[in-house]
């Protein structure tokens, strides 16, 4: 018995493994089919011009944004700890956002990886485990309260512009309510030790049940910390979106800052509900089309967002899979 139930989570991990390579394996071919129809429509006039105009100092501010976005993420962690009256140094919060960025990225699971070694590595710092779930309440609700702020307003945006269709209205009000959902029942959930049953039986939920249980009734559900941390999230956003448009100008272009925050909100929501790792390939494909939709002409709006990606996606890996390390040896 006990052998075959260990050839069964064998099975189960290399299974899991495969479908993680695979995904992998599929956004590389997606990214590299972007940039070759991207180069396809590119005039060569149009690149030689690019980098004859080509401004590489913008980068600077680029790579300061990014930097921004990471101790933005670890505030979001920072503001239920200070409530409690627990210190969590800064740059602790600035690493673990970075190895829950490493985790999320290689792992894909909506976040839920990621967050979780955050949550542990708080505890192993004598962080209690009420407060530290109630910090895990309070991040997931201002994040998809700050998602929704801001993809309506990027849906507004694409309407007035009339760059929209309905396939993309459907998916971002789709978004939107499951978002909604998903608030409602984290805050209802947050310190009862018992749950309907029926909710029990959603396979996203039932692991989750349990631990939304233990977290601080009174924190979880405060509704200025909420708003405190929602505003990071929202800074996130906006430099993320801000970051774009400094790469766009670094390469010699002009283009408007709500097209482009528009532009990077449904890019990003393509990514949200990608099957690849962080949306790769998809977010890039997603990127240039809508880029393009607001003026900013095709060889820009790709290598802008291959920049964006190798500031956000790729340059981050390295320091965080050292930190996502150091967290897990810390557990």
């Amino acid at each position: 018995m006990d052998s075959s139930a260990d050839h069964g989570r064998i099975a189960h991990r290399t299974a899991r493994r495969t479908v993680r390579w695979f995904s992998w394996i599929f956004g590389f071919a997606m990214l590299a089919a972007v940039i070759i129809a991207a180069l396809h429509f590119s005039e060569e006039r149009e690149l030689v011009r690019i980098a004859e105009r080509a401004q590489p100092w913008w980068l600077g501010i680029a790579i300061i944004l990014q930097a921004g976005t990471y101790l933005a993420q670890g505030e979001t962690w920072r503001v239920v700890t200070r409530a409690a009256g627990i210190a969590v140094p800064s740059i602790v919060a600035f690493k673990l956002s970075l190895a829950k960025l490493f985790i999320d990225q290689a792992i894909p699971s909506g976040g839920i990886s990621g967050t979780v070694v955050v949550a542990t590595a708080l505890e192993q710092r004598g962080v209690s485990r009420a407060v530290v779930m109630a910090s895990v309440v309070v991040n997931i609700v201002s994040c998809y309260a700050a998602y929704v702020v801001t993809l309506a307003l990027a849906l507004l945006i694409t309407v007035v512009g009339g760059h929209t269709n309905r396939p993309m209205i459907a998916a971002a009000i789709f978004f939107m309510v499951f978002s909604a959902v998903l608030i409602t029942i984290a805050l209802f959930l947050s310190g009862r030790k018992s749950a309907p049953k029926w909710l029990g039986r959603i396979p996203l939920l039932r692991n989750g049940l349990s631990l939304l249980g233990e977290a601080d009734p009174t924190l979880a559900r405060s509704l200025p910390l909420i708003f405190r941390s929602g505003l990071f999230q929202l800074a996130i956003v906006l430099l993320d979106a801000a970051t774009v448009w400094i790469l766009i100008r670094s390469l010699g272009e002009v283009a408007s800052p709500p097209g482009v925050f528009a532009s990077f909100m449904v890019s990003s929501l393509l990514r949200t509900i990608g099957i690849v790792p962080g949306g790769l390939g998809v977010f890039e494909a997603a990127s240039v089309v809508t880029l393009k939709l607001v003026g900013v002409p095709i060889p820009v709006a790709l290598a802008a967002t291959l920049l964006f990606r190798g500031l956000s996606f790729w340059l981050p890996m390295v320091p965080g899979l050292v930190f996502a390390r150091e967290a897990r040896k810390t557990t």
